[in-house]
């Protein structure tokens, strides 16, 4: 288990320095901020929605050289608490300068999934490479804990769980490791390592990934979560958000493109 963190933590931060391992292709997410990133002087890069990749910023600086530390800017709203001065989301993320609200829709429905889950505060939504929701408890020094989703240009499960899997065994060095059937929800398929957890889920023109890490959800629970979520409708072109909060649509919210929903 020690060798495989190490391994992992080793690709992700040559990932983040500009020296990744070459892996096999996988579907890229949809999510605005992943379309058209350059590729200074061609190199290969790792997907920015690499399954083994979660993290809140990618920013890393260099040690001291000498030069004045510049001043440390304010963080924007959301940015270490919740915000909803913004009038789209309640925006939050854990460290990230200047979160920004998802564009995108998952079937996320966040305080069904906060009551079944047992999380007492939804804290808020960012974007990074993926959309990520986050909750926490009453007590103040506890870490959020997550769920994230996005949607991919795979159009099977099966070959997305596939693809993941053939990942994450080299990433693992695990060759035992894949992807099961959803209890309860035909057609979808998750695995989890490492303390993280993933899940691609049927219903839309294209598959949708949801991950979380420990203590998000129970996995009985979770199984009711990716439910909601795979049976949730997809937004009608250039509809508005339903409200602050994600939520997951029914037949009657879809009435007509560009209008709110009943």
């Amino acid at each position: 288990m020690r060798s495989a963190s190490r391994s992992l933590l080793a690709l992700a931060s040559f990932t983040l320095l500009g020296c990744p391992a070459k892996l096999p292709e996988q579907g890229k997410d949809l999510t605005p901020s992943n379309v058209g990133d350059p590729t200074p002087g061609n190199v290969p890069i790792t997907p920015a929605d690499d399954p083994r990749l979660v993290r809140d910023t990618t920013d890393l600086y260099d040690g001291d050289n000498g030069s004045p530390a510049p001043p440390t800017p304010e963080p924007g709203r959301g940015s270490g608490k919740p915000d909803e001065t913004n009038g789209v989301c309640r925006l939050y993320a854990p460290k990230l300068p200047e979160p920004e609200c998802c564009p995108v829709e998952v079937g996320f429905d966040a305080e069904r999934i906060r009551e079944l889950c047992g999380h007492p505060i939804y804290l808020g939504e960012s974007l990074q490479h993926s959309c990520g929701y986050y909750f926490t408890s009453l007590d103040p020094n506890a870490k959020p804990v997550f769920m994230r989703g996005s949607k991919l240009t795979i159009e099977s499960v099966e070959v997305a769980a596939k693809e993941h899997d053939e990942r994450l065994r080299l990433a693992l060095d695990k060759p035992e490791f894949g992807s099961k059937a959803v209890p309860g929800l035909p057609g979808a398929m998750w695995s989890g390592a490492e303390g993280l957890h993933w899940a691609f889920l049927p219903g839309w023109d294209h598959v949708r990934q949801i991950s979380w890490n420990d203590g998000a959800c129970s996995d009985d629970k979770m199984a009711e979560v990716l439910k909601l979520i795979a049976e949730a409708e997809p937004p009608p072109p250039n509809a508005p958000r339903l409200g602050l909060l994600p939520t997951a649509r029914k037949p009657t919210d879809a009435a007509k493109p560009g209008e709110p929903g009943n």
